[in-house]
């Protein structure tokens, strides 16, 4: 089962790039379950940083506060501590998921993403 996993910085004030842009699975099949999760790894925790999600023209997540990644604790799609969505794909058409991280705060943030294809 697919994994992309990625540490992305996000500038103050931006927007990061599409997540899965330029991967394989920027387009996937119908009924294909797409697990994200996600944690601010920065250092100074500002609850600044937001993902957003949509999959077609279905938004599934509209700026939820990414979490402080726990030291010690193992950052992962399967570390239900870090899962924002859990989200099946539909219809009969090939779907683009969309993922991105917004950053509203003063400084940079550092996000580690996770996302489980199955």
């Amino acid at each position: 089962m697919p994994l992309v996993k990625k540490r992305v910085t996000v500038s103050a004030g931006a927007t990061s790039d599409q997540i899965l842009a330029g991967t394989t699975y920027e387009y996937v099949n119908p009924n294909t379950r797409l697990v994200v999760a996600a944690a601010d790894a920065t250092g100074t925790y500002g609850a600044s940083t937001n993902l957003n999600f949509t999959v077609n023209n279905t938004e599934v997540s509209k700026d939820a506060l990414v979490s402080k990644e726990v030291t010690g604790e193992a950052f992962g799609w399967n570390n239900t501590g870090y899962v924002m969505n859990d989200f099946v794909t539909t219809g009969s058409v090939r779907n683009r998921p969309v993922i991105t991280f917004t950053n509203t705060g003063g400084s940079s943030s550092t996000i580690d993403v996770a996302i489980f294809i199955s």
